[in-house]
């Protein structure tokens, strides 16, 4: 399978990834809506080990938000995009499925998680199954 591209939308941060990556879901907490715009962050990860930058680390920034156990934002400095970040233990990568510039085989949504605080204003329309709460991503033919 080739490796999966993906950049920021300037394009100064690059990345690929050489397996298939997990499923997308979609996150619908107030983190996720903040730093995205929208109405949720629609995320996939890939194994640590998978994942290679091409260019742009350098431009990376990091904003930790305030009193949230250390849970930060990484974007890129010049165009403001989500970019990945790692699981505490650093073996997943947590990629933002909007970053995409090449397929990854999935289609549609996995799960939604953190339903129990989505924006008022939102309808979930599919049938992936939806979590009140965050849950565990291996339950999802997660990586090893």
């Amino acid at each position: 399978m080739p490796a999966i591209r993906r950049s920021c939308l300037c394009g100064g941060i690059a990345f690929e990834i050489a397996e298939k990556m997990g499923p997308i879901g979609q996150c619908h907490c107030s983190k996720c809506r903040k730093v995205s715009g929208t109405d949720g962050n629609a995320v996939c990860y890939a194994r640590a080990k998978q994942f290679r930058w091409r260019r742009g680390e350098e431009m990376i920034k990091s904003f930790v938000v305030p009193n949230s156990n250390g849970w930060s934002s990484n974007f890129c400095g010049t165009c403001g995009s989500p970019v990945p970040h790692t699981d505490n233990a650093n073996k997943i990568y947590f990629v933002p499925a909007g970053l995409l510039d090449d397929d990854p085989g999935h289609r549609g949504y996995a799960a939604h998680i953190f339903v129990g605080s989505k924006a008022p204003w939102v309808e979930i329309a599919d049938s992936a199954p939806q979590f009140a709460k965050g849950f565990n991503s291996r339950r999802l033919n997660g990586p090893s």
